[in-house]
């Protein structure tokens, strides 16, 4: 094995993280509760084949609870989301390494970064695009699109943790949406993502009022929404959470 790899492991043993969670699913809903609106740094352990993963949160329940969405993950198959999708989160446990300030989070990540070389992260640079390696079919596609020298500066003031305001970060906004206006997406793109919006819309639903325990049946979760009043994506987080809908409606596949 590699020495620095050893080592690495070595180090790891050394951490004393200011929270635990041996089980990632189990443990859910309080990894949630202790974690609202808390900045820190955060560590997955596979506990079967002890590989690890390092990141950073502004608001570590909400950027956690990201890892929990298996749409996501899917979305973005990253070597940690991969992982979690194999293993299931019930084989993982959490780690909150240290809460700090925002204005540490960069800082604080590269550290833990250098000492415990987690075998999950691609990037070995807190906030950066440095040692990420895109397939040759992406690379392609990147060489065809031309993107302005501004926007180019926007982005890499962005991505290099620079202090941004937010008068750049609305000419970030604005240089974006003139790109995709010049840019519109290919008819090939555009079926693809209806199809499989389609796909993911195309669940169909049971709406319990538990009230009246009156029962409706929908094919979709959008139609559930335009029933109860409510965005598809309301009918979504409803289902995933097992939290009532306007306190009365349960819904469920």
């Amino acid at each position: 094995m590699n020495l620095n790899i050893i080592n690495n492991k070595s180090n790891g043993s050394l951490i004393s993280p200011v929270k635990s969670y041996d089980n990632a699913e189990l443990l859910k809903t309080t990894i949630f509760s202790e974690n609202r609106n808390k900045s820190g740094i955060y560590r997955w352990t596979n506990n079967i084949n002890k590989n690890t993963y390092v990141g950073s949160g502004v608001n570590l329940a909400k950027r956690i609870g990201d890892y929990y969405n298996e749409s996501e993950l899917i979305r973005n198959p990253r070597p940690i989301h991969l992982a979690l999708l194999k293993y299931k989160h019930n084989n993982f446990s959490l780690d909150i390494l240290e809460y700090c300030s925002k204005d540490k989070l960069i800082e604080r990540e590269q550290y833990y970064l250098d000492i415990l070389g987690p075998e999950y992260n691609i990037l070995k640079h807190a906030y950066s695009l440095l040692g990420y390696k895109h397939s040759e079919e992406n690379i392609a596609k990147f060489k065809l699109k031309k993107i302005s020298k501004e926007h180019k500066e926007l982005l890499s003031s962005i991505h290099t943790g620079k202090d941004v305001s937010q008068e750049t970060r609305d000419k970030l906004s604005l240089a974006t949406a003139n790109y995709k206006n010049n840019n519109p997406l290919t008819a090939e793109a555009l079926a693809n993502i209806r199809a499989k919006t389609i796909e993911r819309e195309g669940v169909a639903v049971t709406v319990l009022n538990t009230q009246t325990r009156e029962v409706k049946n929908f094919t979709n979760q959008t139609e559930a929404g335009l029933f109860l009043g409510v965005s598809r994506q309301a009918v979504y987080n409803a289902i995933r959470r097992g939290k009532p809908v306007k306190g009365i409606y349960l819904i469920s596949k």
